[in-house]
């Protein structure tokens, strides 16, 4: 029983509470995302390796790193089916449009009204800004049943002109906006690195 026991607890470790995370990170951004425990990653790192981007990568101010998730939607949108096909579709850009010399773009000082944000990508087609938005649960309790806000912070690839500006052309494309899962990493290269939604849908550059 005893050894039973052990098993049990070794197996359940995950369900142990140990505290608040800690946003601080000992690890450069390029070296965070290479060693992530669950290798959410390993093709964006493939990816960041191709076209030369690591010191880029550390030396980003802000940088929304996207997953593994993200790349198999894109590349069935250009209809390829390796990343050497993916190559010949995409440029550096398709990586460096989520980058930023601002490392203060975070979730604290966002607002919920989009701000564009000038992006490493230098490209007409990846106009960006930052927004975050409210979000409630509730509590269902014995005699009340309150209601909660939090915010997530978001990425907007802006179609066209920022939805909202003055003078907006009629038939102006929607903006798109991407949900970020994580937000505020501190790395030791002096990034602010984000998360984006693992179905966060890339734009093609």
């Amino acid at each position: 029983m005893f050894i039973t026991c052990l098993i049990s607890c070794k197996k359940d470790d995950y369900l142990t509470d140990g505290g608040v995370a800690n946003e601080v990170s000992p690890l450069s951004t390029y070296d965070y995302l290479k060693n992530h425990t669950y290798h959410y990653f390993d093709t964006t790192i493939l990816i960041i390796d191709h076209f030369n981007l690591k010191d880029s990568v550390n030396k980003a101010g802000t940088f929304f790193a996207f997953t593994d998730f993200s790349i198999p939607t894109l590349m069935a949108s250009l209809q390829v089916t390796t990343l050497a096909e993916l190559y010949t579709k995409v440029s550096s850009k398709l990586v460096t449009q989520y980058m930023f010399g601002d490392n203060s773009i975070t979730l604290a000082n966002a607002t919920t009204a989009a701000v564009q944000k000038v992006n490493w990508a230098g490209d007409a087609g990846a106009l960006s800004a930052v927004k975050k938005i409210e979000n409630t649960y509730g509590v269902y309790l014995v005699n009340s049943a309150p209601v909660f806000s939090y915010y997530t912070l978001q990425y907007v690839k802006i179609n066209g002109v920022l939805d909202g500006s003055p003078n907006m052309p009629p038939g102006d494309a929607a903006d798109v906006a991407i949900p970020c899962q994580t937000t505020g990493i501190k790395t030791s290269s002096g990034t602010t690195l984000h998360v984006l939604a693992n179905t966060a849908q890339l734009n093609k550059l």
